[in-house]
C-alpha cells in the first residue's frame, strides 16, 4: 500500500479510477481501506480510534439510531455498609448487632466477612428500612470476646459473602443471590462536513493511492484539495469519537434541536463512556503498575489481554521518564550497547524511548499517540503545564481495554446501515474532478460543492476496565 502526490493527467486520472466513484460503489468497504492508509502514515498517527475499529474490521452495523448491548456485573460483588453502631464493641459476648446495607445481596444464614477479616453470621431475613436493608448479625468465633471493629461499621466499609454454615442435623435449604444481565443503551450521531470551490479553481495536483485487493493491485486517485478535506473530515469524526457528549436523557429524549427543529441526537464519546477517572502530577512506574492491577485484578475471561495507552506528546514523555526513572531507582546503571547510547568517543548519541510495558500480572501496556490530545479544540483551550508549556491535555492518558471477550473486540465502531459513509457533489458551473456529470447541473452557482455524511459512533463494551487519567500539574 502506497500513498503519493501526482499531477493530474486526463488520460491516466479518469472517472473510472477516481476515488469519488469508488466511494459511490462501495463506500464503507473503501472507507476502511483509506482509514488504514491514513492511519499508517504515522504509525496509527492521525486517527487512532478509527483505525482500531473501522480500519481493522471491528464494526457493528445497526438499523436504527439507538442500540443496546448486555452487561453483567461481577458474581463476587461486595456490599458497603450504610449504617451501623457508632460506639461500643458490637457483637462482643456473642450479642446480636445490626448493620444496614443498600440491598439484600447477602442471604439469611450465610457467613460474611468484614474488611478487617472478622466473620459474622446472618440471622433471619433483613428488615427493609428507609436507607436500605437492616441485617441482624452475630460474630462467628470461638472466643466470646471477639467483636466487630467500629471501623467496619461505618458508611462505606466493605463486606463479602463467604459460605453458609448449618447445624449437624435437621438443617433447611437456603436461597442464593444471582446476577442477571443489564442493558446499556447508546445512540449514534449524524456528522456532516462540506466544502465549496469556485468556478475559477483549476488545481492540477492529485493524490494517488496504490491498494492491494484480492484481485491484485489497483490505483485510485483523488483531487488533492478533496483529499485534504476528506482527511479533515475524518479528523472531525475522530474528535467526536473521543470527546462526544451524550445529548439524550435516561428515557432517550433529546431536548436540543437544530435550526430546523430536528433533534441533535448523539451518543457518548469514548471519554464519557469511561466511568473510572483519576489524576496525577508526576507519573511513576508504580502508578502505572497499580493502575493496571486495580483495573484488571482477578480478570480471567479476556482473550489477547492488551491495554492500549492513548496519550499526547506530554504523556509519551512522562511514560518514558517513568520507565527510565524506575530503572535508576532499582539500581540499574549500566548502558547496554546501542540500547540508549550509540556511537563512540566524542560522537555519542542518546536515544531509545519506552513505548511498552509488561505488567507483572502478564498484561501488556502499549503506548500509542493520539494527536487529538495535542491539537484538538480541547487541547488548544487547555491550561498549560508549568514546566513544558504543553497543554495539560497533552498529558492525558487513557488506559483503554482493547482485549477481546468471547471472540468480540471490546472496542467497536457502530454505524447505521447504508449511512456508514455518504459522499456526493453538487455541481454548478463546474463538476469536481473525479465525479461523473453532464450539462444538467444542480444549481446556477459559479462553482461546485462536495459533502460528507456519516451516522456512527464508538462503543466500549466493557467500560469498567478502562481508565481516564488526567494531569493536574499546572
Amino acid at each position: 500500500m502506497r500513498l503519493y502526490n501526482d499531477v493530474f493527467n486526463e488520460e491516466r486520472h479518469t472517472s473510472s479510477n477516481s476515488l469519488a466513484n469508488a466511494l459511490l460503489t462501495k463506500p464503507s468497504l473503501l472507507s476502511s481501506t483509506i482509514t488504514f492508509l491514513s492511519g499508517k502514515q504515522q504509525n496509527i498517527g492521525t486517527l487512532p480510534l478509527t483505525l482500531m475499529t473501522e480500519g481493522v474490521g471491528n464494526v457493528e452495523t445497526i438499523d436504527d439510531f439507538f442500540y443496546e448491548y448486555p452487561v453483567m456485573d461481577s458474581f463476587d460483588k461486595t456490599c458497603s455498609v450504610i449504617e451501623g453502631p457508632t460506639t461500643g464493641t458490637p457483637g462482643i459476648g456473642r450479642q446480636f448487632f445490626f448493620l444496614t446495607y443498600p440491598d439484600r445481596w447477602f442471604q439469611a444464614g450465610y457467613t460474611i466477612v468484614s474488611q478487617s477479616g472478622i466473620y459474622a453470621t446472618i440471622h433471619g431475613e433483613p428488615e427493609q428500612v428507609s436507607t436500605g436493608f437492616k441485617y441482624k448479625l452475630r460474630i462467628l468465633h470461638s472466643n466470646p470476646n471477639m467483636y466487630m471493629p467500629l471501623a467496619d461499621c461505618v458508611n462505606g466499609a466493605r463486606f463479602a459473602s463467604m459460605y453458609r454454615l448449618v447445624g449437624v442435623d435437621f438443617s433447611k435449604g437456603s436461597t442464593s443471590s444471582w446476577v442477571s444481565p443489564s442493558r446499556v443503551r447508546h445512540a449514534v450521531a449524524t456528522l456532516r462536513k462540506g466544502y465549496a470551490m469556485s468556478g475559477n479553481a483549476a488545481v492540477q495536483k492529485v493524490t494517488s493511492m496504490e491498494l492491494m485487493t484480492d484481485q491484485g493491485k489497483i490505483d485510485l486517485w483523488s483531487d488533492f484539495e478533496e483529499w485534504q478535506h476528506m482527511m479533515k473530515w475524518r479528523e472531525e469524526c475522530e474528535n467526536y469519537y473521543t470527546y462526544g457528549v451524550q445529548t439524550y436523557d435516561e428515557s432517550g429524549v433529546v431536548q436540543l434541536k437544530d435550526e430546523n427543529g430536528q433533534p441533535l441526537l448523539a451518543g457518548p464519546g469514548l471519554l464519557e463512556q469511561i466511568p473510572n477517572k483519576d489524576t496525577y502530577t508526576y507519573l511513576t512506574e508504580n502508578k502505572i503498575k497499580n493502575t493496571v492491577r486495580n483495573l484488571w485484578y482477578g480478570m480471567s475471561d479476556g482473550d489477547n489481554r492488551v491495554v492500549t495507552l492513548m496519550t499526547g506528546t506530554g504523556g509519551r514523555d512522562e511514560f518514558d521518564r517513568a520507565m527510565k526513572g524506575s530503572l535508576v531507582a532499582d539500581g540499574f546503571r549500566q548502558f547496554n550497547d546501542k540500547l540508549f547510547v550509540s556511537g563512540s568517543g566524542k560522537n555519542l548519541q542518546l536515544s531509545g524511548f519506552f513505548s511498552s510495558y509488561q505488567h507483572v500480572d502478564g498484561h501488556v501496556v502499549n503506548v500509542i499517540y493520539n494527536p487529538a490530545f495535542d491539537r484538538s479544540g480541547v487541547a488548544r483551550a487547555s491550561r498549560r503545564h508549568h514546566k513544558t508549556q504543553l497543554p495539560l491535555e497533552s498529558y492525558r492518558m487513557v488506559f483503554l481495554d482493547t482485549s477481546s471477550y468471547d471472540g468480540q473486540s471490546n472496542l467497536v465502531m457502530v454505524q447505521k446501515r447504508n449511512r456508514e459513509m455518504l459522499r456526493w457533489a453538487v455541481a454548478g458551473s463546474t463538476i469536481p474532478k473525479g465525479f461523473k456529470g453532464n450539462d444538467t447541473r444542480a444549481n446556477d452557482v459559479d462553482g461546485a460543492s462536495v459533502h460528507f455524511l456519516k451516522v456512527g459512533g464508538i462503543c466500549l463494551r466493557r467500560f469498567t476496565t478502562s481508565l481516564d487519567l488526567t494531569c493536574v500539574a499546572e
